[in-house]
């Protein structure tokens, strides 16, 4: 059974088929030449051509254009017209009616000369978009024959093929369709479903006029149904030899001129092209041809329709040598920005074809004289009544000024925000960048490090390679920096031979881990201009904590900084609360009443800090802690200090609406022998400091904010006395602990 929806659907189908004429229709009850089953072999494509033009005179050049194209396509028109011929003969028609139905069902497919063939001759379904193009057949089909100098009432009857009867039994409509059309719609559909398909099997004669009388009110004219079918259930044989005389024996030419008349001119309204539009329409043309963007117009099977003067200036290439042409982005020379050619798959308009993509798109254009222009590309859809994608407009803008005055605002940007030297961010950019960095990542709660790095020795090296050496070595250590960072991370040229890394979504272990790599790696990057040395940095890294400001996390980086200064350089130290983010976890334990007992026990910061300078000068650095920080002396010796502090009078960062504890510091000093330099021979006096905080009172429920309170009083307490922790490698270095002796000043 064919479908339902629409005749049209019926008629397509038929002929998506390869290859030459499909005459392996049912046997029709009328013989009919070339046409039945039983002259499989018909006649030879000479023979069946003079008929054609015997019968047909000037049609016949039209039919033939048809034949070339899709053999189908025209062997089905043959049977149509075969069968019109023996109807009309059959109701006793006139000649010059005979003639006019006889010359509509030989061309009636003759639209089909514009339709692509890919959607012609493919061995399947037709999907939506297929099926439109397909549809567009008879009015197409009316251009050619209004072009061929068809008379107007040829136009008509072949622009009511195809049109359904209940939109066209209405006789005051103006698209009535007559009857010749409307008989042709039912013997094409006949033929169709009678004929071989390669995707569905040929309808029996009684399916196929089941189907007929089955849509017969809707898609087809009743009455018409009914007299075709008593045609082909009669099997006339005096009908038969009838048709054959009129198309075989009588070869003489017709007189068809009067259905091509030359001299009438006179417009139809009622068939307005679907392909030329109004393009000639010399308004539509001078508007076109006076826009200041280039117009490109290019329709579904990717053929260039139009292409005004302003594509010409852009493009430097000429209307007609693009006309029709087959779409590429090498027709109009695209490019991207830089001047290398786009790819096939980023073509923009094959982009909106495939999946829908519209909007702006930067690009240039590439002149035969080679001159790079650059554009503003911005694709319009074009969809038919169906709302199914016919097309689109390409519209180009030249932006060749606004990309030069852009190109311009950029580097004016980079030498405002780069080092010139090192070709990283400078320190103004680091100033505007920095707050929003720690602003960011205290409002999402996420990590956030700050690394501050120096070269060793840098002075050395101006000093002793000359200062062109020292700046070849700093873009070199810059280089390294960008390239071992994410590329989230920002880094900026501090001062000097100071750099500041900022790590976006880092915490603390992996910023220390990757201020491991970079000093490992310049380790192990000798220098041309160093004669093949390797230089050395030391690194100070410190978290975002949530009562940070942009000067106190920096400032704790800088400390860690001078602490691995102090301490040997090439190394990394840290400043911050390395625990931060088990508190979480460890305070989970506690929410139970019977664990406030032990809470001061869990609040407790433990470390073991080491300076590098003898007990006697960390003795005045602690000094001066109390002084600055208002601490409370409650006791001291050479050995040890016992300290009150109060985190509400102290200057340490705090938190809005933080509820604020005292602390107790318990600090107990040891005086040490170190090796230096790897070597046991050099040694130096050290002191490591064994170092306690924990609040006041064992009752308080804060146990989160006190947690945090006394990390911050140690890392207040490790910056001021510039001491690091200890790690596994400064314990193997100490040689032995020194004997304290009194002193009368504690």
């Amino acid at each position: 059974m064919i479908p339902s929806t629409s005749i049209r659907s019926t008629r397509f189908e038929s002929f998506q088929l390869n290859g030459g004429p499909n005459l392996t229709s049912q046997r029709p009850l009328v013989h009919l030449p070339e046409v039945s089953s039983e002259s499989s072999q018909g006649l030879k494509d000479d023979a069946w051509h003079s008929l054609v033009h015997a019968r047909f005179g000037v049609a016949s050049g039209i039919y033939v254009a048809l034949r070339a194209k899709h053999p189908p396509a025209a062997a089905h028109s043959l049977r149509v017209a075969f069968w019109t011929s023996a109807w009309a003969m059959h109701h006793g028609l006139r000649e010059e009616q005979l003639q006019l139905f006889e010359v509509v069902a030989l061309l009636h497919e003759v639209g089909k000369i514009g339709i692509p063939d890919r959607v012609l001759q493919k061995p399947e379904r037709l999907n939506e978009t297929e099926q439109s193009l397909m549809d567009m057949h008879t009015q197409v089909g009316v251009e050619i024959l209004r072009a061929s100098g068809a008379s107007q009432e040829l136009l008509i009857a072949v622009a009511g093929i195809g049109t359904k009867f209940e939109s066209s039994n209405d006789l005051a409509s103006p698209d009535k369709a007559p009857i010749v059309s409307r008989l042709v719609n039912i013997v094409d559909a006949y033929d169709s479903m009678t004929s071989k398909q390669v995707y569905r099997e040929t309808l029996s004669r009684e399916a196929a006029l089941a189907e007929l009388v089955r849509m017969s009110g809707t898609q087809f004219d009743p009455k018409l149904v009914r007299s075709f079918a008593e045609i082909v259930i009669a099997q006339d044989r005096t009908l038969q030899a009838r048709v054959t005389e009129r198309w075989i024996s009588e070869l003489e030419k017709q007189d068809l001129r009067r259905f091509f008349d030359f001299d009438d001119n006179r417009p139809c309204s009622r068939f307005g092209s679907s392909i030329t539009h109004s393009l000639n329409d010399i308004f539509y043309r001078h508007m076109m041809d006076n826009v200041e963007n280039g117009v490109i117009f290019i329709d579904s099977e990717y053929r260039v329709l139009d292409w005004n003067r302003s594509a010409v200036r852009i493009t430097g290439r000429s209307a007609e040598s693009v006309h029709h042409q087959v779409w590429t982005p090498d027709i109009a020379g695209l490019c991207d920005t830089e001047g290398f050619p786009i790819q096939e798959a980023n073509c923009p308009f094959r982009a909106m074809m495939t999946v829908g993509a519209i909007g702006k798109q930067r690009l240039a254009v590439r002149t035969p004289t080679l001159e790079l222009v650059q554009v503003s590309i911005d694709m319009i859809p074009v969809s038919n009544e169906q709302g199914l994608l016919c097309g689109g407009a390409m519209i180009l803008e030249d932006v060749s000024e606004t990309a030069e005055l852009e190109r311009k605002i950029v580097h004016l940007r980079e030498r405002a925000c780069q080092d010139q030297l090192t070709k990283v961010a400078n320190r103004g950019e680091l100033n505007r960048q920095l707050p929003e960095f720690v602003a960011y990542h205290q409002r999402t709660r996420q990590s956030g490090s700050v690394l501050i790095c120096d070269i060793d020795f840098f002075k050395k090296i101006n000093d002793k390679f000359s200062h062109q050496a020292g700046d070849e070595a700093l873009i070199i250590f810059a280089k390294l920096l960008k390239e071992s960072c994410r590329e989230t991370d920002f880094v900026a040229r501090y001062g000097g031979e100071e750099f500041v890394i900022l790590c976006s979504q880092c915490d603390l272990a992996e910023a220390k881990s990757l201020g491991e790599n970079i000093r490992k790696k310049l380790q192990r990057t000798p220098l041309a201009v160093l004669r093949n040395q390797c230089i050395t940095a030391s690194f100070g890294v410190a978290t975002i904590n949530p009562e940070d400001t942009e000067e106190t996390v920096l400032g704790r980086a800088d400390r860690g900084l001078l602490i691995a200064k102090e301490n040997g350089r090439d190394r990394v130290v840290s400043l911050g609360d390395e625990e931060r983010n088990t508190l979480q976890k460890d305070s989970s334990k506690y929410k139970r009443w019977f664990h406030w007992f032990n809470a001061t026990t869990e609040q407790t910061t433990r470390c073991e800090l080491l300076t590098n300078v003898p007990r006697a000068v960390t003795l005045e650095k602690l000094k001066g802690f109390v002084r600055d920080f208002k601490v409370a002396v409650h006791e001291v010796n050479q050995d040890s200090a016992i300290l009150d502090i109060d985190f509400k009078t102290a200057p340490i960062p705090k938190l809005k609406d933080e509820r604020m504890g005292k602390y107790r510091m318990n600090i107990k000093l040891t005086e040490i022998e170190m090796a230096t330099g790897g070597n046991k021979q050099n040694t130096k006096i050290c002191t490591m400091l064994d170092v306690e905080i924990a609040p006041f009172g064992n009752r308080d429920r804060r146990s989160d904010s006190l947690r945090s309170q006394s990390q911050r009083i140690k890392t207040e307490l490790q910056g001021y006395l510039v001491a690091h922790e200890i790690d596994q490698e400064s314990r193997q270095k100490i040689l032995r602990k020194i004997k304290s002796e009194s002193d009368s000043r504690y």
